[in-house]
């Protein structure tokens, strides 16, 4: 396993190993937790001082709820459990407070109140008996508005509006304090139907613009959409076209980036196919198909909508990805970006909750997500992938997912990256990986399991890494979740605080100072 071999490569594990099992508790961080609570105070498990200059709020957004009453009947894929905002504020008056609340969409509300499973499109089927024809129908007229993926802030933090987001063209408006749904938004008809856009939302260099894609399929060639990206406002109404271009297929993208001038967005040779969804009880990832095509990549100029293409490549890593890391400019020429790759496969399969719970451990030493860096040259056309950077020679440090940066460095050239390990889902480790030198380091604790972390800058730091780490793990021997806080340079813990209710396994969490 990874663990035992930390030692011969000068990483040491933060804590001592308490149980020689890698998945103890693993079956209870998967369990549903939907109980709502506002402003519960924690406390800290030591001494050790919480930086002063830590005020805001961190918010996760993830699946909480994929069973009702006692109904036996269940969602079988864990995309498909209802969203919940757990919200951790580190106040003015040095107090911290856990606030929690599902994400009442109108058909959440409708599972909730029959204490049952209400007929929706859903991303897969539902066990132990998927919908019926009837349920199907209903589920069609019902649609889908599962916003369980992020919590994003549209203009500037006096005036912003607050969303939950998934890779559907739908936001629920958010309550930042109570955490209520306030209202919804579909985007109306524009140059065509949006039938997909980006769980995340990116944010334009130097101001407080948002930057998102709207997939619109055009009635009268529905095989060709258009890639339409837009800039936005204040609010979801506050919106401009930046620019389009057509594509061959309807492509399943969950995330682009950005540098200071260009949109980087990957068109992968992966196709989600809506005309076989009655084939798959309308389910949508079911109907994910791999092209005999290469990845191409196209750099949208964010001032005038302009285009350049024709960078393409055949490099079977390249096939699927799911978060860019980071993306820049060097020199006049080339753009540069690095985001983690893995199979094409992995949205329809890796998070079948049967498959989650009931995994054979393997011996693999790393994760099948893999980093890569990719090079363009504007001029050449050239697209090269490369290898990250390794200088540690440890394979499982390039092997992460849900990479994140210090984003004052979002845009531009970045040293440090700290990402999440998960080997056999439960042998999970936090890295800090330094892509220039041999400053890496790992935080791994047999049966506790990490999520996504976040990086909240140090507002007087000079260093690229001089702030505080902040995620929220489960302790599978405890059952009970904690939020943990890292030191972003020396990546040892600064404090921890056990939590009066859990955290699910849950996707990504965001930073908002102006939340305290």
């Amino acid at each position: 396993g990874v663990l035992p071999i930390f030692p011969l490569l000068g990483f040491s594990s933060c804590h001592i190993l308490k149980s020689e099992k890698h998945n103890v508790g693993w079956d209870k961080y998967l369990a549903d937790e939907p109980t709502e609570f506002y402003k519960l105070p924690l406390t800290w498990r030591s001494s050790n001082a919480i930086p002063s200059w830590l005020r805001g709020s961190y918010v996760k957004n993830g699946p909480s709820q994929k069973q009702f009453g006692t109904e036996n009947r269940w969602y079988s894929h864990y995309f498909d459990s209802w969203a919940k905002l757990n919200k951790i504020t580190f106040a003015e008056d040095g107090q911290v407070h856990f606030s929690g609340r599902m994400v009442e969409t109108h058909n959440y509300k409708r599972c909730q109140e029959a204490q049952k499973l209400k007929p929706s499109i859903t991303v897969a089927g539902v066990l132990p008996n998927d919908w019926n024809m009837i349920e199907m129908a209903e589920g069609v007229a019902n649609s889908f508005d599962n916003t369980n993926v992020l919590l994003w802030r549209l203009g500037n933090p006096t005036n912003g509006t607050y969303i939950a987001t998934t890779d559907y063209p739908k936001v629920h408006y958010i309550d930042p304090d109570t955490l209520a749904v306030t209202g919804v938004n579909t985007p109306p008809p524009l140059g065509g139907i949006s039938i997909q856009t980006a769980s995340h939302w990116i944010r334009e260099l130097g101001t407080d613009n948002s930057i998102n894609y709207h997939l619109m399929l055009n009635p009268l060639n529905p095989a060709h959409p258009n890639f339409v990206l837009f800039r936005y406002g204040a609010n979801m109404d506050d919106r401009e076209m930046i620019g389009q271009f057509p594509i061959d297929h309807v492509n399943y993208n969950h995330m682009i980036s950005n540098t200071a001038n260009y949109a980087v967005i990957v068109i992968y040779p992966v196709a989600m196919n809506y005309w076989t969804m009655p084939e798959h009880n309308m389910h949508p990832i079911e109907t994910l198909e791999l092209l005999d095509e290469p990845t191409r990549v196209y750099l949208m100029n964010l001032h005038d909508g302009s285009v350049i293409n024709g960078f393409e490549t055949s490099d079977p890593s390249m096939v699927f990805a799911t978060h860019h890391m980071n993306a820049w400019e060097e020199g006049e020429d080339e753009i540069v970006f690095d985001l983690a790759t893995n199979d094409w496969k992995v949205m329809n399969t890796y998070m079948e909750i049967e498959v989650m719970l009931n995994h054979n451990e393997t011996d693999n030493e790393w994760a099948d997500q893999v980093m890569k860096r990719v090079r363009l040259n504007k001029v050449t056309r050239q697209m090269t992938v490369e290898d990250w950077p390794n200088p540690t020679k440890d394979p499982m440090l390039n092997t992460m997912d849900f990479p994140m940066i210090n984003m004052n460095f979002w845009g531009q050239k970045n040293r440090y990256c700290y990402g999440w390990v998960g080997i056999d889902y439960w042998r999970q480790s936090l890295v800090k990986k330094d892509l220039e030198g041999t400053e890496s380091k790992v935080w791994s604790v047999n049966n506790h399991y990490p999520g996504e972390m976040f990086f909240v800058p140090n507002p007087e730091g000079v260093e690229e890494d001089d702030g505080i780490i902040i995620t929220v793990v489960f302790d599978g021997e405890r059952e009970q979740s904690y939020v943990l806080l890292l030191d972003g340079k020396t990546f040892e813990e600064v404090n921890r605080s056990y939590l009066p209710y859990n955290i699910p396994f849950s996707f990504h969490g965001n930073w908002f100072p102006e939340l305290k």
